[in-house]
């Protein structure tokens, strides 16, 4: 196993590691904007471990799923920020 290797491990560890935080914040958040906060950035984080997978395994296909979570993340972040602009 070669160093980007790796480093790349360890990425992944610590991406997880960041996906599992924004979970605790999904969970225990203050408001619902917390909550949202964190979904938004489990998404991305998601997003960036399945790209980081994809070179470790070697299957660029996975790549596509990375950019579904990305757009998916887009539209929640745009139906709630429409959302909360509309009951001011």
């Amino acid at each position: 196993m070669d160093g980007v290797q790796v480093a790349l491990q360890l990425l992944v560890a610590a991406l997880v590691i960041n996906v599992l935080a924004c979970l605790v914040r999904v969970v225990r958040g203050p408001s619902p904007r917390d909550r949202v906060t964190g979904v938004v950035l489990a998404g991305t984080t998601g997003a960036a471990l399945l790209c980081t997978l994809s070179v470790l395994a070697g299957a660029p296909a996975v790549r596509s799923a990375a950019l579904a979570l990305m757009a998916l993340a887009l539209v929640v972040t745009v139906t709630i920020v429409t959302a909360e602009s509309g009951r001011r």
